[in-house]
């Protein structure tokens, strides 16, 4: 079915933006969880892309006049597909639901009021819950943007389906996915989306989240770990850091607590982690002793992994304000290793 979002007399507030592929499993409780929202001004746009299934007739056969479907003529893939619904989206905001998930009955209502509140916000998200097979994980990702600008250097703290964007802000900056990003398109948008405008996080669970081997995360793990470690780094940008090469071979090994070296690369590995730290707090305002608090846990893994340095890696560990600020189990631990000269193993801490 060909059509147009202009073809509805009066344009909601917002789109729905759901691509479905070989969805059919799925795919009618997570539209069933949109119509039965509160907040009932909205246009949900399926875009089938290239399904061997019944995606596209099971969500035609809703009957819904908010439902608009669109097929693509072949497979395209989601970062594709993702970019063909936003350049269809006329409304003021656009939100994302894969068509795996639930989302609860209040999650567009309260995520709307969220941002008529806040009019410098331009993206939000909400706290979620996992659910597989009897299996149920609450998560709360960081809900304040200078926390999520923080967070964002490790890993991405949006899950993509809960989100819902400002069509203003997206297109003021020409913000689109990026293909070369592919399974972690999404953390690379929002690491630029951060340079223009506040992110938020909602702190109620307004999202259940199916995970199942056929999600992405799953089926792709290796090809987004490796995608999620260049927005990693390039997002050190954001806190005015333009590391070398051996610097960021040095913060990846740091935070994947994989370091390696002696006490040249040590003395690296904590004028690093000090000047990142004072660099996030600039840029954040969050207080440097919670950073040397939270980076303790890296830099006791440096010098654990370099125990066969003996009491040098100890000498060097309680030199920084990091050791200070951490926990007072690391000394006692490091100690032991240092004196056994037996360093942390590849898989242990």
């Amino acid at each position: 079915m060909t059509f147009s979002l202009s073809d509805a007399p009066l344009t909601p507030r917002l789109t729905i933006l759901m691509p479905a592929f070989n969805s059919e499993k799925y795919l009618a409780p997570a539209i069933e969880s949109i119509l039965s929202q509160t907040y009932r001004d909205f246009i949900l746009l399926v875009i089938d892309d290239g399904s061997s299934d019944s995606s596209a007739a099971i969500a035609s056969a809703f009957g819904d006049p908010r439902i608009r479907v669109e097929r693509n003529p072949q497979n395209l893939g989601l970062v594709k597909t993702l970019n063909r619904g936003l350049g269809m989206v006329e409304t003021e905001l656009v939100a994302r639901m894969d068509s795996d998930d639930i989302a609860l009955p209040e999650r567009l209502e309260r995520q709307i009021a969220y941002l008529d509140e806040n009019p410098d916000v331009g993206l939000c998200g909400t706290a979620y819950e996992i659910f597989h097979e009897g299996i149920q994980q609450i998560i709360q990702p960081p809900s304040k943007h200078e926390d999520i600008i923080y967070g964002l250097l490790d890993d991405n703290v949006f899950l993509h389906s809960s989100i819902i964007a400002r069509m203003a802000v997206l297109n003021r900056h020409s913000l689109r996915y990026d293909e070369s990003y592919k399974h972690a398109e999404d953390y690379e948008l929002w690491v630029r989306l951060a340079r223009h405008t506040r992110l938020g996080n909602l702190p109620q669970v307004l999202l259940r989240y199916r995970s199942h081997p056929e999600n992405v995360s799953n089926s792709n793990k290796r090809e987004q770990i490796a995608t999620r470690d260049r927005v990693r780094i390039e997002h050190l940008e954001t806190f005015g850091l333009l590391p070398t090469p051996d610097q960021k071979k040095l913060h990846m090994e740091l935070f994947d607590l994989r370091f390696g070296g002696g006490e040249e690369r040590m003395m690296s590995a904590r004028h690093w982690l000090e000047s990142l730290a004072e660099a996030v707090s600039t840029k954040c305002g969050i207080p440097l002793s919670r950073l040397h608090r939270d980076f303790c846990r890296l830099w006791y893994s440096a010098c654990g992994r370099s125990a066969r340095q003996g009491l040098k890696a100890l000498s060097i560990y309680l030199s920084s304000p990091m050791a200070r600020h951490g926990s007072k189990v690391y000394p006692c631990k490091l100690i032991l290793r240092c004196l056994t000269r037996h360093p942390i193993p590849d898989t242990g801490n």
